[in-house]
Formats: C-alpha cells, sequence, structure tokens
C-alpha cells in the first residue's frame, strides 16, 4: 500500500523496476499533473514577447515624434514659416494679415516684379481659376511659404521654348520686368514635361528651335492636356539652312505670331492679348 501511494505522488523514472507501466504511459501521466506549471510559463514567456513588442513600438513612435519636432524647430530658427500639416489635405501655406494680403493684392494689379511684403521674397504663381465674371489664382512666397490670393492680376506664368540661350534670356528678361512668371527650356519635350509640373499660361514657342520634337508634334500634346495654354510662335530671322520661320508657322494653324527682335511694350501687350 505505501509503495503504491509511492507511485502516484512521485515523479516517474524511466526504467525502472519499481514501476511496472509503460514509459509512454508513464510520460502521460507525469503531462497531465505538470499541465498547470506549463500553461504558467508559457503565459509568462507571451507577456514578455508582448510588453518587449510595446515597448519597442514606443520608442519609434517617440523617435519619429522627435524627429519631426527637431525639423519644426530647425525652420523656426531658419526663419521660415511653419505649414499647417493636414493628413488628408497635405500642406497649407500659412496666409498674410490683412493688412499685407491687401497691399499685395495692389502690387500685382501693376504690371511689375512684385516681391513679398513679410521677407521680400519672390513669387510663384498657382493655376489660374475663373469663378464668374474675374479671374483669381494663389500665388506663394518661394522664400517664407505664405500665400494669398489675387484677383485680376496681369501677371502670368510663361513658357519659352527655344534651343537659342541668348533669345531665351532677352525674352525672359523682359517677361519678368514685366512681372511675369517665366520658365525656359531649351527642348519641346522637356517643356511637355514642365508643363505636366506648372501649367503655363502662355507659351513662347521658337517655331525653329524645338530641339528633339518638331512643332506640330508639340502643339498637338500640349492641346491634348493642356488646352487653356495660349501659344505664340516666335518667328526669327531665317536660320542657316534656309528655313524662313514666317513660312512654317502657317502650317501650325491659327497662332499669334512675334517677329524677333521685339520691344519689351510689343511683347508684354501681345502676352496680355492672348489671355484676354
Amino acid at each position: 500500500m505505501y509503495r503504491a501511494m509511492r507511485e502516484t505522488t512521485e515523479e516517474p523514472s524511466a526504467g525502472t523496476a519499481t514501476d511496472p507501466r509503460p514509459p509512454v504511459e508513464r510520460r502521460r501521466l507525469w503531462d497531465r499533473r505538470a499541465a498547470a506549471p506549463r500553461r504558467a510559463e508559457a503565459e509568462r514567456r507571451h507577456g514578455e514577447r508582448r510588453r518587449a513588442t510595446d515597448g519597442e513600438r514606443a520608442d519609434r513612435r517617440a523617435g519619429r515624434d522627435r524627429r519631426q519636432a527637431e525639423r519644426r524647430m530647425a525652420a523656426e530658427r531658419r526663419g521660415g514659416s511653419v505649414r499647417r500639416r493636414d493628413p488628408n489635405r497635405g500642406s497649407t501655406p500659412l496666409p498674410f494679415s490683412v493688412a499685407e494680403a491687401a497691399d499685395l493684392r495692389t502690387r500685382f494689379a501693376a504690371p511689375s516684379p512684385v516681391r513679398c511684403p513679410a521677407c521680400g521674397g519672390s513669387f510663384t504663381l498657382g493655376p489660374a481659376r475663373h469663378p464668374g465674371a474675374r479671374t483669381e489664382r494663389l500665388v506663394l512666397c518661394t522664400a517664407c511659404g505664405r500665400a494669398a490670393v489675387v484677383h485680376d492680376t496681369p501677371a502670368a506664368r510663361v513658357l519659352v521654348v527655344s534651343s537659342i540661350a541668348p533669345l531665351r534670356g532677352l525674352l525672359r528678361d523682359m517677361l519678368v520686368n514685366g512681372g511675369h512668371e517665366v520658365v525656359e527650356v531649351d527642348d519641346a519635350a522637356v517643356g511637355l514635361g514642365a508643363c505636366r509640373v506648372l501649367p503655363p499660361d502662355v507659351v513662347l514657342l521658337d517655331v525653329v528651335g524645338t530641339g528633339r520634337i518638331d512643332p506640330a508634334q508639340f502643339l498637338e500634346r500640349l492641346r491634348a492636356d493642356h488646352a487653356s495654354s495660349r501659344v505664340v510662335a516666335l518667328a526669327g530671322r531665317p536660320d542657316y539652312a534656309g528655313v524662313d520661320p514666317l513660312q512654317v508657322v502657317p502650317g501650325l494653324g491659327e497662332l499669334a505670331t512675334i517677329q524677333v527682335p521685339i520691344s519689351r511694350e510689343a511683347l508684354l501687350t501681345v502676352v496680355q492679348d492672348v489671355r484676354a
């Protein structure tokens, strides 16, 4: 009797002559007795893994918040404005004060270069909108990031396409002095990419200096993607191959034409007329 009680309370030892049961049956009996300690050990290990994972996630969140705070403080130290960010709408530029916005609208009403009243930086023009009879567009300072909406401004974004660098520089200077934003490219294919990024109001196209694609292909693709852009043909002197630009223009459709060289007043007048 005493021996039977010892067999039921003590851990079985495999290969002993005192326990007549097979080793597999003795193992199963011991597993049933030790189930609770095994469950406790498994739960302990699972809890440790979960706490370690939660700690790693908290460290990553803390690191991300710290980096965002450092970037924000660096922008403040540089003197730039901090933009409000909405995860659903992207970035929102900071507005000007009421007095600065009124001064800005007065400046944009004149055909001359405009500087930011807050920092003196230059502006980039947003796409033109036409709510009713008036035209409005967002103007954004490239230095401090402040923005305002101006109405019926003569300023426009002009794309100059020509493979002749002196001609591009001459047109750029005259247009910038007239208050326009100028994007210049030496290849019409590059100009199509620029149109996708910043749609122009007016395109000045050198019909004999378009680069890799001819003027007809450029106009076809431009009208398909940006029908609102107005195109003005640049017709200079005949090139060394004997091609006369004035003979090329009629084959491109009805286009306003500028004969180069041209005065600043005449150029600004043509740009203003094609936008009307």
